[in-house]
């Protein structure tokens, strides 16, 4: 039997598992998501965001100052530790992550370190 090209390249586990067809009636393993979705705009609710780029707790405070401002924002604190940004969006609002990073790149400019700010993971909390 001559094995495939693959076979020079992967493991004999991942190959062998690859290469076998799941019995008659066996129940197939869901595939998972390659990416999560991203958010494009943010729902009223409770949101745990990951910002990246502050260089001290001055940063924090100009990036809390800049987003009280948006009026789709009800609260915003941010942990400089955790490099977190806890954001409430008001109620029959929803705010665009455009927005938001707009207000980081105003909050970099206010607090004036040379410091470029950037959101990343993006969290629901219930």
């Amino acid at each position: 039997m001559k094995l495939p090209w693959a076979a020079r390249f992967l493991p004999a586990a991942v190959l062998a598992a690859a290469v076998a067809a799941p019995a008659a009636g066996a129940p197939t393993r869901p595939t998972p998501l390659a990416e999560p979705v991203a958010y494009q705009e943010l729902p009223a609710g409770r949101y745990g965001i990951q910002i990246t780029g502050m260089l001290t707790t001055t940063c924090a405070r100009g990036i809390e100052e800049e987003l009280q401002k948006l009026p789709e924002v009800e609260s915003a604190k941010v942990d400089f530790e955790t490099e977190t940004l806890s954001l409430t969006i008001k109620l029959k609002h929803s705010l665009r992550v455009k927005a938001l990073r707009k207000a980081l790149h105003r909050a970099a400019d206010l607090v004036n370190l040379g410091a470029d700010y950037s959101a990343g993971k993006i969290t629901f909390l219930p």
